[in-house]
């Protein structure tokens, strides 16, 4: 974030533009807050909020994000590109490391509707995992670098295990890998039947239950419900992009229950279980979870 431009982004930005006739093409890389234009052709912005943008849903997918009109999809038409740049076609692709963490995008728009061909697609793919190689490359020489930071240990285990509903396998195993990366032991489940057998399997040793909503078979809601008539003391973090559709959320609320909206950074997924088991620990007394 916020380094000097380089060629070779502005080159593969570029190149991005040309291949798929687009006026406009940038890579992006993401924070919490904002969306930061690291190579941008056509554009003059060097940042914008993340909240609404194009790049905070494209990260979630995992492949070309395309959007041929952004003024009459409901998660588009108040952003900021759309309302004051004139943006009225959107592709992009996620760059994601090998440890399937995203950090940004290329992407390619125009301000006017716009079509997108299988090939351009596929040229887009390429693209991004040139922008990774690069990126790759340059954290292997860092790596070998006399001067590289100190071998950073791996977090150690924490005695919390969290139950993951998700029935789309990319952000699944997105939220896996970030809590098992910050030491959690984690249960994956791909519907509310099949959580509902892991919570029978490992009774009374989950510590928290991370679910989306909208799942096939048994949601999230009728999953919490029967979960909850036997173990009353879970809690639930729960996942969703219009909370206020669920009034039922409001009963959960009452009994420690909250909501994560997409789309959200890594950052923000382990910074509210944090906060809800520091919460958990606070009420019943207790030091603190290990860490």
């Amino acid at each position: 974030m916020d380094s000097s431009c380089e060629q070779v982004f502005d080159d593969i930005a570029r190149l991005a533009a040309l291949i798929c006739d687009a006026p406009v093409a940038v890579i992006t890389f993401i924070d919490e807050q904002r969306v930061w234009f690291k190579a941008k052709i056509g554009l003059e912005l060097d940042e914008i909020a993340r909240d609404g943008s194009f790049c905070a849903y494209t990260i979630l997918q995992s492949d070309v994000l395309i959007v041929p009109d952004p003024l009459s999809d409901h998660r588009f038409s108040s952003s900021f590109l759309v309302k004051q740049i004139g943006i009225q076609f959107y592709a992009g692709i996620a760059l994601v490391t090998n440890e399937a963490l995203p950090l940004g995008t290329l992407a390619v728009m125009d301000r006017v509707p716009h079509l997108m061909t299988a090939e351009q697609s596929d040229s887009l793919r390429i693209l991004a995992r040139r922008m990774m190689r690069e990126l790759d490359l340059r954290r292997t020489k860092e790596t070998q670098s006399p001067h590289r930071r100190p071998h950073v240990a791996p977090p150690p285990q924490r005695s919390v295990t969290i139950l993951i509903i998700e029935d789309y396998d990319n952000l699944r195993d997105l939220l896996q890998r970030t809590l098992e990366g910050a030491g959690f032991s984690i249960l994956p489940a791909v519907d509310g039947t099949e959580a509902l057998r892991l919570c029978q399997e490992h009774n009374g040793t989950i510590d928290l239950t991370v679910s989306d909503i909208v799942m096939p078979q048994l949601d999230g809601l009728q999953m919490a419900e029967q979960v909850r008539s036997v173990h009353p003391e879970m809690k639930f973090l729960f996942i969703a992009s219009f909370a206020d559709e669920f009034p039922e959320l409001r009963e959960l609320f009452k009994i420690g229950a909250t909501i994560l909206e997409k789309p959200f950074l890594p950052s923000e997924l382990l910074r509210r279980v944090e906060g809800m088991l520091d919460q958990g620990r606070a009420a019943t007394g207790a030091e603190g979870y290990e860490r």
